[in-house]
């Protein structure tokens, strides 16, 4: 036997047998990034008690809105009436 030779591959049973396919995963939740008129980013850090996503911004561009420690738990809904339109990183909120 060659088995240089792609037709001297020994055949053995050649029957199609079927698998059970794994039931599929559960979708990942993605993080929330939402981008303010002023183009600052925030990013979800967590949910408030009542579920709703709680946003922080790491870095905002103006000196005057940058402190130390934790900050007040901002709600996409917050976010969107102080500092809005908000829209997604990736596009439209």
């Amino acid at each position: 036997m060659n088995l240089r030779v792609p037709t001297n591959i020994p055949s053995g049973d050649r029957r199609t047998v079927r698998v059970a396919l794994p039931a599929p995963l559960p979708p990942v939740p993605v993080a929330l990034v939402l981008v303010d008129r002023e183009g600052d980013v925030w990013r979800q850090a967590g949910v408030t008690a009542e579920g709703e996503p709680r946003m922080v911004c790491d870095s905002p561009q103006a000196p005057e809105d940058r402190g130390v420690g934790p900050s007040y738990p901002w709600t996409p809904t917050a976010i969107a009436a102080w500092f809005g339109p908000v829209r997604t990183l990736g596009g439209a909120a």
